[in-house]
């Protein structure tokens, strides 16, 4: 079978941890049972299948939400922004888009989750600033992380202690700030004007990118993740302009569906991760009339040939191992 004698486990998750000490927050316990911060999308509908759209017509409308808020030193105003939960079935290319009138200026990060997640936690977190609360959380801090740590989800081994959700954050992708101004939060953290990318790894996508910009007097944010694989994942939009006016913002979420032989190469990368390096090469055809991805770091090649459909692997001595049938390794990818 493909690889399987070669398959090394090299998944390290890395945090790098800043610890803050100030004011407190509020208990996450005081506010569990409130919900009314969760978004709602158009037809109730939060399933992102490829090729399609969801969408939440003024999801928020708060000015300052996302950032910008004096009261609480630029931290994220959970209880007044909007937090949308969403579930991609199938690896695609996905891309975020919030856009607001001019007198606001959307703002927005994408997580990833392990259940849906709205904002409302399932276990108990002590209040002090470093674990964070709704009231006003750490909007770009890593899972596990100072300022997130109450919406944190238990299974994150590498968290500060005090993460006793069950259906929270693993992990953060991303963000958009769309203000045209950078903040800087309670906790320390920068939060940029424009996109960043935020992800620990490629574990749940192979590239965050975005860009912000004003068209048909309407400003937008966009953030793209692509090969995002299947799971749950949320948004937490609100304003992130204080001097503005509290107007409605738009999100869409958009797929696009990844051809099969990259969406296989994007799987091999992840789960054969010593063996292709660095993710993410970009794909290409050869006279041979091979679709492959050439990766230098490893030396290696991974490629589907024409001739019969077959998936290769050609290590550095150039030699071709025949992995079998696409169609087989597809199904196992998960790409359809």
């Amino acid at each position: 079978m493909f690889l399987t004698n070669l398959e090394i486990q090299t998944l390290t998750i890395r945090f790098s941890f800043k610890v803050a000490v100030t004011a407190v927050s509020l208990t996450c316990a005081s506010i569990a049972s409130a919900a009314g911060w969760e978004g709602k999308w158009v037809n109730n509908d939060n399933t992102l299948d490829p090729g399609t759209s969801i969408q939440s017509i003024a999801a928020n409308a708060n000015k300052n939400a996302y950032t910008s808020n004096p009261a609480l030193n630029n931290n994220a105003w959970g209880m007044q922004g909007t937090w949308l939960s969403f579930n991609v079935p199938t690896t695609t290319n996905v891309t975020v888009t919030a856009s607001s009138a001019p007198t606001n200026s959307p703002g927005f990060t994408v997580y990833r989750t392990s259940a849906p997640f709205t904002g409302v936690v399932t276990g108990t977190t002590p209040a002090n600033f470093t674990n964070g609360a709704i009231h006003g959380f750490n909007q770009i801090a890593q899972a596990g992380m100072a300022g997130i740590i109450w919406a944190t989800d238990v299974t994150v081994t590498n968290s500060l202690p005090g993460n006793t959700t069950t259906n929270g954050i693993v992990e953060t992708l991303g963000y958009v700030n769309a203000s045209g101004v950078s903040y800087t939060n309670a906790y320390g953290d920068r939060i940029k004007a424009g996109a960043d990318d935020l992800s620990i790894d490629n574990l749940y996508e192979s590239a965050v990118f975005g860009n912000v910009f004003t068209s048909g007097g309407l400003v937008y944010g966009t953030l793209t993740l692509n090969s995002l694989v299947p799971g749950n994942y949320t948004i937490f939009v609100g304003g992130t302009m204080t001097s503005s006016t509290n107007t409605p913002i738009d999100v869409k979420v958009s797929s696009a569906p990844i051809a099969p032989a990259d969406c296989l190469f994007d799987w091999a990368e992840k789960t054969y991760a010593q063996l292709f390096a660095p993710a993410g090469s970009v794909s290409q055809t050869s006279s041979t009339k091979f679709y492959y991805r050439y990766y230098p770091t490893t030396n290696s090649y991974l490629g589907i040939s024409a001739a019969d459909n077959h998936v290769y692997y050609q290590v550095a001595d150039g030699a071709q191992q025949d992995q079998g049938d696409a169609v087989t390794w597809f199904a196992k990818a998960g790409c359809k």
